[in-house]
């Protein structure tokens, strides 16, 4: 899978195009209905047709605007010039609608600058052909500056093109999408966004929100311009929201940086104000679909109304879930409601240890309501009968290499492309929470016995998790986190009890630490010789039995997690690793689908590692060899019988982790691409029992290649 974080525009552009793949093309009354803003009060686009028909603009004997000399293809003028009276067919449609609904001023203005890139706090050469752009900048830039133009302030973005031909054609959808995307993934401010491509005169409409991505049938903008009419009508008078801007996130300047105002507001209806230091991540933002998450380290600055001065860091994280999922501050009340029924109130105290402090959660409220992707697109719960599905253009894209040998490894984690259905609007609910503790991700730390302790940590948290019958599903270095000497485990907006009846529309999981068979998705360690697999199937085939999220694969999460941490660092300043070293881990992390299985089916070669490893490779190999054996022995019976060989393994990782720990103390570890940026927090002072390495010990399967 392309990685969204290349640090290269077309490849980020051609993993949006590839993970989208086909889009709902949808009839322009439905678009008109439900993906733009409703018409201004009083405004009827058939008068304000035959006005401008009246005023000799739009010419209904030659069937074109007056404006525009010929079509665009038989100009003979740049493709942008034969396209610039698109901005006085803007400004007469303006003129003509405010005849009815007063001489109100616009939100919206028409710019064109095709030869500058818009700026924006994130690095992009993305030059759209034209834009509509607010007339009140929202961009912390010299506001009375008109030489440029932000991002920030773009509502629709345009790709025009004088042909007609496919090539033609496919260039427009690649750079619309690009725009479209680049929004979405840059700007906390924004909830949705809009486009438009021309080829000629043949007009397409574009949509994105978290919930979907659409696209316009196409129609002739000259003949037909009722709905060019109707476009400019419903998105020139509306509000900001309604554009897909969050007035409840307001981007300052803070010592010549851009951060965020953001505010929370509870399910008890008190409301906080908190102003961003940083970005701790977005990555998930850097897909057009899905939850979107951004987490911030902020400060509270705002309290029901009253400053707050001197307040401590928190991190914030604002994301859209699933309709009808809880939140993760319910999912955790969820989760140590249940501790509670199992444990005493000392077991359940030790407990939050290992998970983070909720301060603040609620939903984001817009308008008096909770803020969904049902109100983007007004209310629509479902495509039309007549959808069709329109094919990106992702085929000719240039493949995406790891890097390889001599270059040395790469950090960056591969996005599982969202396995959702097409056909369907999913849709989502914005919410934000915060929590109280400042952590450091694991692949940040700086000692090797460091990510082992916090490992022993994110263990017995998934211990906790499992002795009640729930499974994260999502684990990664992204949310195994060290802070005051313990590791934390987060993320839990995907956890869920084994019982539960709802299923996610989308595959949980950095692919780097995804377990073989929730890749897969199917068991794959199951006998072949099983006689059960032949029954209970009409017609005496091979019955399958449906995949389930069990706890062995959290277990192996944890597993790739310290395997990625042994093969991708090196233990000395300034070194490199070994050849051997830099092809196993990209043979282990290759950033792509369908690779997992035969991967993790054989041995890890640890002895490519640097020497101070050895001894901690040993034990993750043991652990990787007695993973697969509790695999083996769970589905002997279908669905697996998971519960005793997981007892097994669990005592197996408290075990080899903290034997990792012991041999690993005082390892500082390197990237080999960046230079130190910090040292780690000082180890926890405890000094947990180490069992004592046996050399006799070998794993069941194999052992040290």
């Amino acid at each position: 899978m392309t990685e969204y974080r290349s640090g290269d525009l077309s490849f980020s552009s051609m993993a949006v195009l590839r993970d989208l793949g086909e889009i709902p093309s949808v009839s322009l009354d439905y678009f008109e209905s439900h993906a733009l803003p409703p018409l201004p009060q009083g405004v009827d686009v058939t008068k304000i047709k035959e006005s401008l028909r009246d005023a000799a603009i739009w010419c209904e004997g030659s069937q074109r605007w007056a404006v525009f000399e010929t079509n665009p293809k038989k100009s003979r003028k740049s493709e942008d010039d034969a396209f610039k009276p698109l901005s006085r067919v803007f400004d007469a449609v303006v003129r003509e609608a405010r005849k009815t609904i007063g001489d109100r001023e616009t939100t919206l203005k028409y710019g064109s600058r095709p030869a500058k890139s818009p700026t924006c706090e994130r690095s992009n050469s993305t030059r759209p052909d034209a834009f509509l752009l607010l007339r009140e900048k929202k961009s912390i830039d010299d506001k009375t500056d008109t030489s440029n133009d932000s991002w920030n302030d773009i509502a629709v973005s345009f790709e025009f093109k004088k042909g007609t031909g496919e090539e033609d054609r496919k260039d427009d959808e690649k750079k619309v999408i690009s725009s479209l995307h680049h929004i979405m993934r840059s700007d906390p401010c924004r909830r949705s966004t809009l486009g438009v491509t021309i080829e000629n005169t043949q007009m397409r409409f574009w949509f994105t929100c978290r919930a979907i991505t659409l696209v316009s049938k196409p129609f002739n903008f000259f003949t037909e311009p009722e709905h060019l009419i109707h476009f400019f009508c419903s998105l020139a008078f509306a509000n900001e929201h309604q554009l897909g801007w969050d007035p409840t996130v307001q981007r300052v300047c803070v010592e010549g940086k851009p951060q965020y105002n953001i505010t929370v507001r509870t399910d008890e209806g008190k409301e906080m104000v908190y102003q961003t230091t940083k970005v701790i991540s977005d990555f998930s933002a850097h897909a057009m679909q899905g939850r979107g998450t951004r987490v911030f380290q902020a400060r509270l600055t705002l309290q029901n109304g009253q400053p707050v001065h001197n307040a401590q860091p928190f991190v914030l994280k604002d994301s859209w879930r699933e309709l009808g999922w809880a939140r993760e501050d319910e999912i955790l009340v969820q989760i140590f409601d249940g501790l509670g029924k199992k444990y005493d109130t000392k077991k359940v105290s030790e407990a939050r240890d290992y998970f983070l402090t909720v301060l603040a959660a609620g939903d984001v409220i817009m308008d008096g309501k909770k803020d969904k992707t049902t109100s983007l697109l007004r209310d629509a719960d479902e495509l039309p009968p007549d959808f069709g599905l329109h094919p990106l253009p992702a085929d000719d894209l240039p493949e995406w290499k790891s890097t390889r040998t001599g270059e040395g490894l790469t950090s960056n984690f591969s996005c599982v492309p969202p396995s959702v259905e097409k056909s369907q609007i999913h849709h989502r609910i914005h919410y934000r929470v915060v929590f109280k503790e400042v952590c450091q991700p694991i692949h940040d730390l700086k000692r090797l016995d460091t990510v082992f302790k916090t490992l022993m940590d994110i263990h017995k948290a998934l211990q906790l998790l499992h002795s009640i019958g729930w499974v994260h599903r999502a684990l990664s270095t992204g949310n195994a986190l060290h802070f005051g000497g313990m590791g934390k485990l987060a993320d839990l907006e995907y956890a869920q009890h084994m019982d539960s009846s709802i299923t996610h529309e989308v595959q949980p999981g950095t692919l780097e630490f995804m377990a073989s068979e929730v890749e897969a998705q199917k068991y794959l360690f199951e006998p072949r010789g099983n006689k059960p697999r032949g029954e209970g199937k009409p017609g005496g085939g091979d019955f399958e039995c449906p995949f389930r999220f069990n706890p062995l694969h959290d277990m192996e999460s944890l597993w790739w997690i310290a395997t990625w941490t042994l093969y991708y660092h090196v233990d000395q300043r300034g070194s490199r690793p070994s050849s051997e070293q830099i092809t196993q881990f990209y043979e282990l992390f290759p950033g792509l689908l369908d690779t997992r299985f035969s991967t993790f089916s054989t041995p890890l070669q640890y002895n490519v590692l640097p020497a101070s490893f050895h001894d901690a490779g040993y034990e993750v190999e043991f652990m990787h060899q007695e993973i697969m054996v509790a695999y083996t022995e769970s589905e002997k019976s279908m669905p697996p019988a998971y519960t005793n060989p997981l007892e097994k393994l669990q005592s197996c990782f408290t075990e080899c982790l903290a034997s990792a720990y012991a041999a690993s103390e005082n390892i500082e570890i390197f990237s080999p691409n960046a230079k130190r940026q910090r040292e780690d927090p000082p180890s926890d002072t405890r000094d947990p029992k180490q069992p004592k390495r046996d050399d006799s010990r070998e794993p069941s399967n194999g052992g040290h290649q």
